[in-house]
């Protein structure tokens, strides 16, 4: 090799060092900017999933607590619906009863009618059912 081109092997190699260099150096304070940001965001992304953690727990307590409110209530509801289902065979009855009542009624106030009626009455009302 001459001295000529060993001579431009050193001019690339320093050319090449000094372009190098730079990007070097700008990529060390990329990285260390990249670290200081994912150890800033580890912090509260660990501050995060504790108030998570914590709001969790008392989501899950609320729940276990309504849920065993529920079972204390649902013999009350069960209850509530047997009182409905009475009622409303009561108000059957009742309707039955109403309905025996409005047909038997005009018949027996037609007999205590007759029964206390005055002889003059009975031949009167005798002659009016008359065909």
């Amino acid at each position: 090799m001459s001295p000529t081109a060993a001579w431009v092997l050193v001019g690339l190699f320093a050319v090449l060092v000094a372009v190098t260099v730079p990007v070097l150096l700008q990529l060390r304070k990329t990285l260390q900017a990249a670290e200081k940001t994912v150890e800033s965001t580890g912090q509260r992304l660990d501050a995060a999933l504790n108030e998570l953690t914590v709001t969790l727990t008392k989501v899950n307590r609320a729940a276990e607590e309504l849920e065993r409110g529920t079972q204390r209530i649902a013999p009350l509801f069960d209850a509530v619906h047997g009182l409905a289902d009475g009622f409303s065979k009561v108000r059957a009855s009742l309707t039955a009863v109403a309905a025996v009542g409005a047909s038997i009624g005009p018949m027996m106030v037609a007999g205590i009618r007759g029964l206390f009626a005055k002889d003059d009455d009975k031949k009167e009302l005798a002659e009016e059912h008359k065909p």
